[in-house]
């Protein structure tokens, strides 16, 4: 699924500063006009469609689905997606590291 971790500095309890983390899923604009999200069975499927660079998560379908068709949206499992169009370059996956850490 494409995604990544991201984080918030809060506070717990107690005062002490912490690191929340989430994840950001990407949801794509579909030619119909709906938007959808992408699953893949593998990596090589999702190197092969978004290239490289393209951050993800591992996640169960079933979840994944329940919670998208609550948002009105799809689920499309190993989309085929126009050659070149993939969404990170590396530099974006650079400055997305630096952030991260």
């Amino acid at each position: 699924m494409p995604a990544h971790p991201r984080y918030v500095d809060a506070r717990d309890e107690a005062g002490r500063p912490v690191r929340v983390p989430f994840i950001v899923y990407e949801f794509f604009a579909h030619p119909a006009g709906s938007t959808v999200a992408f699953a893949f069975t593998s990596l090589s499927a999702l190197v092969a469609a978004l290239g490289d660079n393209q951050p993800w998560v591992a996640t169960s379908l079933g979840p994944l689905a329940e919670d998208v068709r609550g948002r009105g949206m799809t689920v499309l499992l190993d989309p085929r997606v126009a050659p070149g169009q993939s969404n990170w370059r590396p530099e974006d996956l650079a400055a997305y590291a630096r952030e991260a850490r």
